[in-house]
């Protein structure tokens, strides 16, 4: 389970006293920066490490219009939290050269229990059954609507707790009596990646989301386009930018992928936010024990070091001007993903913590992990 850290939000109520302010705040009207600027890299944040007491704004003065005023009294509202689960619904490639054995060679009526569907599934049920408790899971399969490249809005199992007898018996049902995919269609991606992106961004709970492409081939499916064979790469490669705009990023796999199937999932791991070091850019795997590796990796990357923004509880200020404070230290929000913080939504909701600064979290030498509000000063 998860280890509960306490999250301390401390939101500072302002009080004009007098010639204590200095004529630097003359009406006290400033706005602050946006979060991560220089003011709050400089100026100390709210009730850190930098502060001659605790609960006391840090000690810097006002900088870019957001700075800390010293020795004003912060209300101090701690919250036990535990990580929020994360949210993954697995879009699972179903077209017909699923059937064709890992080296992608094909077989006559589909290569049954050596096709790369039933060498892959067997691992997904797996990662899916070990993290039952800890992941909120969903399945959809591409194309679902038809054999070709029909792709409907709903998913196969909606995501949530508990769901591994669900998935089981969802890809059972679209697996043939040879131990191949059924009804394999084309593999109409960029449909696949919009239809779950807004299917997750549906969801009313606060916890992080995430896409989970497993794929293995060149997309297809090109809207408007009356081959159904016609390469649709760079639709493709938007539709996971446009999912990774809204909050979602899409962890890549790709299953036995070759040719300029390689290069277009490389370059949708790129858009996805989570690509892995190195090249290929996404997730390569080719036997099970690979994949079920690789899932374990993406679980590990999702469930980890991610923390809710609860409201504030006082008008002054709001989601959009936070810090994130970890062992008394303020570190810097990071859109990069590399080593500091940022949201994991537009909506502000939760934040997830990056690089050395979540290894810290979870090996235990970061005890004390905050959210600090920063006032609006009108």
């Amino acid at each position: 389970m998860p280890r509960s850290i306490t999250l301390v939000v401390k939101v500072v109520l302002l009080a004009v006293i007098g010639a204590g302010l200095g004529s630097g705040f003359a009406g006290c009207g400033f706005a602050p920066a946006a979060p991560g600027g220089a003011g709050a890299a400089n100026g100390g944040p709210l009730g850190s490490g930098n502060s001659s007491g605790a609960g006391l704004v840090g000690g810097g003065a006002a900088q870019n219009g957001q700075g800390a005023i010293t020795g004003m009294n912060c209300d101090m509202i701690p919250q036990p939290l535990n990580k929020r689960p994360p949210d993954i619904l697995i879009i699972l490639d179903a077209s017909g050269s699923m059937n064709e054995d890992s080296a992608n060679n094909s077989c006559s009526g589909g290569c049954g229990a050596n096709s790369k569907w039933a060498i892959m599934t067997p691992g997904l049920n797996q990662v899916v059954a070990q993290t039952d408790t800890t992941v909120n899971w969903g399945l959809k399969f591409f194309a679902d609507t038809d054999a070709t490249c029909g792709v409907g809005n709903g998913v196969a199992v909606q995501v949530g707790t508990g769901n591994a007898g669900a998935i089981a018996n969802a890809i059972a049902g679209r697996t043939s009596a040879n131990g191949g995919v059924t009804n394999g269609s084309r593999t109409p991606t960029r449909a696949a990646e919009n239809a779950g992106a807004a299917y997750m961004a549906g969801l009313t709970d606060q916890n992080p989301r995430f896409l989970l492409m497993a794929t293995d081939g060149l997309p297809n499916c090109m809207p408007g386009n009356s081959d159904s064979a016609a390469d649709d790469s760079a639709g493709a490669v938007t539709s996971v930018m446009n999912a990774a705009a809204m909050g979602l990023p899409t962890f890549v796999v790709g299953i036995s992928t070759t040719g300029l199937g390689d290069t277009t999932l490389s370059q949708m791991a790129v858009a996805g936010g989570y690509p892995r070091a190195g090249a290929p850019s996404y997730y390569s795997v080719t036997t099970a024990n690979e994949f079920v590796s690789v899932l374990e990796t993406l679980v590990g990357v999702a469930a980890t070091c991610t923390f809710a923004v609860p409201e504030p509880r006082n008008t002054d200020t709001d989601r959009a001007h936070i810090g994130v404070v970890i062992n008394g230290v303020e570190i810097p929000r990071d859109p990069n993903h590399v080593n500091g913080w940022d949201y994991t939504s537009t909506g502000m909701t939760a934040v997830q913590v990056y690089g050395s600064n979540c290894n810290a979290i979870m090996n235990g030498s970061a005890t004390s992990v905050q959210i600090v509000f920063k006032c609006i000063i009108n």
